[in-house]
């Protein structure tokens, strides 16, 4: 008794037919995707110069703005960025915004038992198109809030100005 050998037939249906063709199509993306040559990308000089810029601390306690004191540095509490040195500190009242019934807006009215503190820091920065990046590695840009720590403190609030060198 022989034994009948049949030559290996592949027989595919139309779904696996679909899967084998897409999935050809896929390792063909990624492949072209891996081999392609780099886009060449044409980025301006940096420019160094020094920056200073103000943060505004809110809601100190009454007297805690005292610890902050001009030569301390300044570093970020989220990411330990470097932020430089501060360069003068000023107190004032804080406020915040109530609605006044009379006249229906919101008017500034004094907090009791707080302060603001506005804290100036200077640092090197890098000047891009449209960034300014500090040498700790911190973006500054207007409006947003910093977590600042100090030497014996701590304090949050929006950076109200920066000013780059060489500008009024």
């Amino acid at each position: 008794m022989e034994e009948r050998k049949e030559p290996f037939r592949l027989r595919l249906n139309l779904c696996d037919g679909i899967v084998l063709i897409v999935g050809l199509a896929v390792g063909a993306f990624l492949l072209w995707n891996a081999l392609k040559p780099a886009a060449a990308t044409i980025t301006e000089p940096a420019a160094t110069s020094t920056v200073r810029y103000t943060i505004r601390f809110q809601k100190m306690m009454e007297g805690t703005s005292a610890l902050v004191q001009p030569g301390d540095a300044l570093v970020d509490t989220i990411k330990n960025y470097d932020l430089g040195t501060v360069v003068s500190v000023e107190t004032v009242p804080a406020q915040t915004q109530i609605l006044d019934h009379d006249s229906r807006q919101y008017v500034l009215a004094d907090v009791p038992g707080y302060e603001d503190a506005l804290v100036t820091g200077e640092s090197p920065c890098t000047t891009g198109s449209d960034t300014l990046l500090l040498d700790g590695g911190y973006t500054l840009q207007v409006g947003t809030t910093a977590y600042v720590r100090g030497a014996g403190y701590m304090g949050s609030g929006p950076i109200v100005a920066i000013e780059r060198e060489g500008q009024a």
